[in-house]
C-alpha cells in the first residue's frame, strides 16, 4: 500500500481511524514553537471534524511520518511532550514511522520514546498502519493482554 497526500492525489481514501501526517523538515527551535505544534493540533481537528460530518469510525491513531527529519533539538523534544499530551487528552495513540537515526539517538538521550511512543514505532508508514490495523480489530485486542 502507498500513502500519499490528498491535496496532491485527491483520488487517495482514507484509512478508517488512522491520521497520517508527514513532517517535512528538521524539527528545531525556529519551526517548533508554535508552527509543528499548531499545524498537528488543526490537522488533528480538522479530521475529526471530517469524521464526524461523514458518519466515520472515530480518530483512533495518529502516525507521524518522520522520513524527512533529519534533526532534533531540545525545543523540538519539548513540542513532542506537548503533542503526546495533546493526543493523550483525546484519547488516541501517537505512532512514529521511519525516524532516522540521528533523531532516535537524541529522542533515546532525552527519554522521550519511553514517553511519548514505546512500541509505536515502525520503519515505514505502511508497517505502522499495519499495527494499528491489527489492533484495532477486535479479535486482535486479547493477543495482547
Amino acid at each position: 500500500m502507498v500513502y500519499r497526500n490528498f491535496e496532491q492525489y485527491p483520488n487517495a481514501s482514507n484509512v478508517p481511524g488512522i491520521l497520517i501526517l508527514e513532517i517535512d523538515a528538521p524539527i528545531y527551535f525556529a519551526n517548533t514553537t508554535n508552527y509543528f505544534r499548531e499545524r498537528i493540533t488543526r490537522w488533528i481537528n480538522d479530521e475529526e471534524d471530517r469524521i464526524k460530518s461523514a458518519g466515520e469510525s472515530s480518530l483512533q491513531y495518529v502516525i507521524l511520518d518522520m522520513t524527512a527529519v533529519g534533526n532534533i533539538d531540545t525545543s523540538g523534544i519539548s513540542m513532542f511532550e506537548e503533542v503526546k499530551k495533546l493526543v493523550d487528552r483525546r484519547e488516541l495513540q501517537l505512532v512514529l514511522a521511519n525516524p532516522g537515526s540521528e533523531v532516535m539517538k537524541k529522542m533515546n538521550k532525552a527519554e522521550l520514546i519511553e514517553k511519548t511512543c514505546q512500541g509505536w514505532i515502525y520503519l515505514i508508514v505502511a508497517e505502522a498502519v499495519a499495527a494499528c490495523n491489527f489492533i484495532s480489530e477486535p479479535a486482535n485486542i486479547y493477543k495482547f493482554i
